[in-house]
């Protein structure tokens, strides 16, 4: 069902998101499953009529899985490390109780226990892929086999009968969760993506470069060896819309920003800045490389067929020397533009030869 909302390429993507989002909950969780687990000794101690110090050390036990967890859980980034670590807590729960009941006589209690595992490992599970929650809840009757071999439970087999309910009912709980986030996150991705992507051409729009630049600093924080940057022009764009209306217009810019999506990388950014502007941000590209895109683009789109009418563009070409803002950066670009556009249109400038 998951994998009908999310596509396979962006299930890492969505576990991760996922882990980061519930994570606080399974830390809270965690802590919570060791306090109670060593509040159990007042119980203990019910069950003896005394201070059950045979107890106390198993009931204790917990407190050095739950410390390697406060120093490792913070610095755990990703759910594919943080399974484990998380997961360690309810087995380590487990096992403190396991050991605690080994020394009761009265061992009547054990069930009731083992089905309040069952609620941590539900909590813990939130943040986890119910892929991998399942092996993982499953090693808990296991636990209870294993442990029966020496514990003797005299109620064993209703244990067992009782587990198995609340295991599949766990499983269905965290299907429900998993579905449920699935819908937020898309919900989510599909509002970041309408709010950086221009509607008509399905580029980015200006607002990408929250994202891509520092706040405070206003310089690209792309990784890249070399960043060009070419402000594209429609030269007498006015003349489209007055001469063919609107739509026609409308179509010449998508036909545009095709032209440009088609001949980058994936890792280059084409942003419409605004009426028939763009921006084209080249990503690790030489001087050579870069100037001879531009050239091509501009010779694409005055010989390509755009089924409306023949079009020039003219285009401002700089390198980003990482001193500059990203608004100083484009505004190189802006003026080799428009000395191209001054000077004849339908050609390349670059802001080094002005």
């Amino acid at each position: 069902m998951l994998y009908r909302k999310i596509k396979k390429e962006e299930l890492d993507n969505f576990y991760q998101a996922k882990f980061s989002y519930y994570r606080k909950v399974g830390g809270y969780c965690a802590i919570t499953i060791c306090v109670l687990e060593i509040l159990y000794f007042i119980t203990d101690c019910q069950l003896y009529g005394r201070f059950a110090s045979e107890t106390l050390i198993p009931r204790l036990s917990v407190l050095l899985p739950l410390a390697i967890f406060c120093v490792l859980a913070p610095r755990i980034k990703s759910y594919k490390q943080g399974v484990f670590l998380y997961y360690l807590i309810p087995h380590a729960a487990m096992w403190s109780t396991i050991w605690a009941i080994y020394h009761l006589e009265n061992r009547d209690f054990a069930r009731e226990g083992f089905i309040v595992m069952h609620f941590a490992f539900l909590a813990i599970g939130m943040a986890m892929p119910l892929i991998y929650h399942i092996p993982f809840h499953l090693l808990l009757l296991f636990n209870i086999y294993i442990s029966n071999c020496f514990n003797h439970y005299e109620h064993y087999d209703m244990m067992i009968t009782l587990a198995f309910p609340l295991v599949l009912g766990v499983f269905v709980m965290l299907t429900i969760i998993e579905n449920t986030y699935a819908d937020a996150y898309l919900t989510k991705q599909q509002l970041e993506t309408n709010s950086v992507s221009d509607r008509l051409t399905g580029i980015y729009n200006r607002f990408i470069m929250n994202e891509i630049t520092g706040s405070r600093s206003e310089k690209f924080k792309l990784r890249a060896n070399d960043l060009f940057i070419l402000m594209l022009d429609i030269d007498h764009f006015k003349d489209v819309n007055d001469n063919y209306g609107h739509e026609a217009g409308d179509e010449i810019l998508k036909f545009v920003a095709l032209q440009i999506k088609s001949q980058i990388y994936k890792t280059d950014y084409v942003i419409r800045w605004g009426g028939e502007e763009f921006i084209v941000l080249l990503v690790d590209y030489d001087d050579e490389t870069a100037f001879n895109l531009a050239e091509k683009l501009r010779n694409d789109i005055k010989t390509i067929d755009n089924e409306i009418c023949p079009i020039t563009i003219s285009i401002g070409f700089s390198k980003y020397n990482n001193v500059d803002t990203y608004k100083e950066a484009i505004d190189k670009s802006d003026q080799a533009l428009y000395y191209a556009k001054e000077h004849g249109r339908d050609q390349v400038i670059k802001y080094e030869d002005l």
